[in-house]
């Protein structure tokens, strides 16, 4: 029989884990063509989330712990479950059953089916706040414009079944700073997606902050997307072509003798050094803030560090 690994990523979530298992065992034991294995992974919490996972996992014989030597965040835990997990197929999912349940009887179909990727997708929003409603529909549609093409498939996140074959792709890739929701389109295979509603929260809280988002959403943009590295050359170039018709009109007008005419020489000569200096500071600015973003992906992958650092993994061997 066929088996499936399920990562859980668990930062702070003693709360959470409970009702996670209370809520999938009903669901897998109707799951006949699989065996299911968990792969909790702590993500350097700092409540009782570890002691929690170990209480689980000496009365149950279907988890490994992967214990974290620090927080490193949701895509450095997901990478780190993907190398522990040794199931024929893997699926990731949150463990505050935000990511149904439900829904594995769903995926481990298409697995039958011979899908590779599945990617349940997100119907509505209407869980989250307006702000967080908006501010998602704006990235989503900001990131596909500007590389012009779906980079990122709007409203799935790294909620995803995934087969061996896929699995090991994604460990074979070289970047390390992994961004999985955007690692996952580039592998392709056949992908297929289901849709669902997200549920709100049993326990706990939310981990993700504005900071956290915005950093989420400046890293997709970097990994995910190059057009923008044309944005300084095409601003330059309209800038460049806009004040070199605009000086030698001036200059027309200065030779001409009309620059009392038409305009102040004063005023012209005033208008131009503001002009000139705010515009070429924002134009440095821009360009600057636009390659650190490349450039600190750049260093990212250049600099070999590990994304992420097991301190201990425990398996059911072991016991």
């Amino acid at each position: 029989m066929k088996r499936i690994s399920v990562i859980l990523p668990c930062y702070n979530e003693e709360e959470s884990l409970p009702f996670y298992f209370d809520a999938v065992d009903d669901v897998i034991k109707d799951i006949k063509d699989y065996q299911f294995d968990f792969v909790l992974v702590n993500d350097g919490s700092n409540d009782n989330t570890l002691r929690v996972m170990h209480e689980l996992y000496t009365y149950r014989n279907d988890i490994t712990i992967v214990n974290l030597a620090k927080n490193f965040g949701q895509n450095p835990a997901f990478s780190a479950g993907l190398v522990t997990a040794k199931g024929d197929f893997v699926i990731m999912m949150d463990s505050d059953l935000q990511d149904p349940v439900t829904l594995l009887k769903e995926i481990a179909d298409k697995f039958t089916d011979g899908f590779d990727v599945v990617s349940p997708h997100r119907t509505s929003r209407k869980e989250d706040s307006l702000f967080k409603r908006k501010s998602a529909g704006f990235f989503y549609k900001f990131i596909n414009k500007i590389e012009g093409k779906k980079v990122l498939p709007e409203n799935i996140n790294c909620f995803r079944g995934l087969s061996r074959r896929a699995v090991d792709v994604l460990n074979s890739l070289p970047e390390k700073d992994r961004l999985i929701i955007t690692e996952i389109p580039l592998i392709g295979m056949k992908t297929c997606h289901i849709d669902f509603s997200r549920e709100k929260r049993q326990a706990g809280t939310s981990k993700y902050n504005l900071k956290k988002m915005v950093n989420y959403a400046f890293d997709n943009i970097s990994s995910g997307t190059s057009h923008p590295l044309y944005t300084p050359i095409i601003a330059g170039s309209v800038m460049t072509g806009f004040f070199s018709v605009s000086s030698l009109a001036l200059l027309i007008i200065y030779i001409l003798g009309l620059c009392n005419v038409i305009l102040p020489y004063s005023a012209v000569t005033v208008f131009m050094i503001i002009s000139f200096i705010f515009l070429g500071v924002g134009i440095i600015v821009f360009t600057l803030g636009i390659l650190a973003l490349y450039e600190h992906n750049i260093l990212i992958n250049t600099r070999g560090r590990p994304t992420f650092i097991i301190d201990k993994v425990y398996r059911q061997e072991d016991k």
